[in-house]
């Protein structure tokens, strides 16, 4: 079944090998974890291989971060994202609910208040993008704030699922980052995309402990296994699974 198609590969060191080689073309991933996990550096980590080792040009979509701060966080893997932009490979597209123009903050809460981003717009955002710059790869991030918004949860459900359907229909390998602690209840994304990558981190005495796990991924074979991760100047990796007693 692995065999029959040929595989995205994410450009993570070791991810790949635990899902039989890497993701389902024109599939939709989601990436869950707690702050401070690694969920955005692997998402950028996914688009700059992607366009630079295996000419896939990608979108990444922020709806929490400034583009310019994304893209200085980025030099310090050695990820020259401003070059790959010039080339038509790679959009950075700022989707915040709110921004601070010309250096002005208004004197009511309008800053506050923010304004709403429907997942259609989005949807139509992302995919007059795509045709832009004939992307193979889509990054969101993240979809928790999109879904904040929506105090019906089935209006909620059909949004995020047209715009995965709409992104697969597309032929775009994308990853959708997802805010999720153990404590949580299931995000509703869990249940729209083809997988699921959890990343966790635990306190071990005075160190920390960033781990990896594929919980679901639909049509492929995968580890289950917890992985632990390395993130260093070069990116996040996976390293040898933690023995399970």
């Amino acid at each position: 079944m692995d065999s029959t198609y040929s595989k995205v590969k994410t450009g993570i060191p070791g991810l790949d090998s635990v899902i039989s080689g890497g993701l389902k073309p024109g599939r939709s991933v989601t990436v869950s974890g707690p702050p401070g996990s690694g969920k955005t550096t692997l998402g950028l980590q996914y688009l700059h291989s992607g366009a630079k080792d295996f000419d896939e040009p990608g979108i990444y979509v922020t709806m929490s971060q400034n583009i310019e701060e994304v893209k200085n966080d980025c030099k310090s893997y050695g990820w020259d994202f401003d070059d790959l932009i010039s080339q038509d490979k790679i959009l950075m597209i700022d989707a915040r609910p709110f921004k601070i123009q010309d250096e002005l903050i208004g004197k009511d809460d309008s800053l506050y208040r923010g304004e709403q981003l429907p997942f259609e717009h989005l949807t139509k955002l992302l995919l007059s993008s795509i045709k832009r710059i004939e992307a193979k790869r889509v990054v969101i991030d993240s979809v928790t704030i999109l879904a904040m918004q929506y105090s019906d949860k089935f209006y909620m459900r059909q949004g995020l699922q047209g715009m995965v359907q709409a992104l697969e229909n597309f032929g775009v390998t994308s990853i959708v980052l997802s805010e999720y602690s153990e404590n949580d209840k299931i995000p509703l994304e869990w249940f729209v995309t083809s997988g699921i990558i959890q990343l966790r981190h635990t306190r071990i005495e005075d160190t920390m402990e960033r781990t990896i796990q594929v919980t679901k991924m639909r049509g492929i074979k995968h580890s289950e296994q917890i992985h632990p991760i390395d993130l260093n100047s070069d990116g996040l990796q996976l390293l040898h699974p933690r023995l399970m007693p």
